[in-house]
């Protein structure tokens, strides 16, 4: 005896089928509005439109900040909304920005900032010029003395320190360059050591000292002593070093 599933145009089954496959269109659309595991293949993964990319910690912080400023102060000058990038701790401190600061007549030209944990701007470019940092201002070499006569110096026979220095080590490399001379005649010999042992070669009195090497056994962020000794070989007079410049590298 036919049912009412004979019916529908197909059959019960083709009904069947088709109901099957629509529940399970829609569990993949409810899917689609949360994607708790998803990989990304060659083509890459695009935002357009004005889209923005987000990530937030379980308790809700926002970590990641990827598009548009939602605040109008940092809007460019022809009101469109600028598109910045922000990075936070877990804890919802800032971390890095690179936005420009339009309002009031200010710069349009993007700049990257890292912050310390209460906002202190501690390393970011320099926009004005487009090269180099804004911040941290660093030291440079003081203008020294090229009277020999005024220069650290001794006349002692064996290896005497005549300078020293300390510094922090936040790279691997360290480079020292500085003149020599033989103050009143005779001869003698100049060396560097680091941290008590010798570093690079012993220069004889009137060469340049110019050495570029590793900063051994020393942790980054930990402290080292450069020292400057000197010794007279023969004669009468001293012997006498004078560092010009001195700075860290990388490898």
């Amino acid at each position: 005896m036919p049912t009412a599933g004979d019916q529908v145009p197909g059959g019960a089954t083709d009904f069947d089928r088709r109901l099957k496959a629509l529940e399970r269109e829609v569990r993949e659309l409810r899917a689609a509005r949360r994607l708790q595991n998803a990989s990304v293949g060659s083509g890459g993964l695009r935002i357009v439109d004005g889209g923005r990319f987000s990530m937030e910690t379980p308790e809700g912080r926002r970590m990641v900040d990827i598009g548009a400023i939602s605040s109008s102060d940092y809007d460019h000058a022809d009101g469109t909304k600028q598109q910045a990038i922000f990075l936070r701790r877990e804890d919802g401190s800032l971390l890095f920005g690179c936005f420009a600061y339009p309002l009031g007549g200010g710069s349009e030209n993007q700049a990257w900032t890292f912050y310390d944990q209460n906002r202190n701007t501690i390393l970011a470019e320099d926009t004005g010029s487009g090269t180099g940092l804004a911040r941290p201002w660093l030291p440079m070499n003081t203008p020294t003395s090229m009277d020999s006569t005024q220069w650290p110096r001794t006349a002692a026979a064996s290896f005497t320190t005549i300078a020293t220095a300390w510094n922090t080590k936040w790279q691997p490399r360290l480079r020292v360059y500085g003149l020599t001379a033989a103050v009143g005649g005779g001869t003698g010999e100049v060396q560097l050591l680091l941290n008590g042992s010798a570093w690079g070669p012993v220069y004889s009195a009137g060469a340049t000292i110019d050495n570029t090497d590793t900063i051994p056994d020393v942790d980054i962020g930990g402290q080292f002593q450069l020292e400057v000794q000197a010794r007279r070989l023969t004669g009468a007079g001293t012997i006498a070093a004078q560092i010009l410049m001195m700075y860290s590298r990388q490898t």
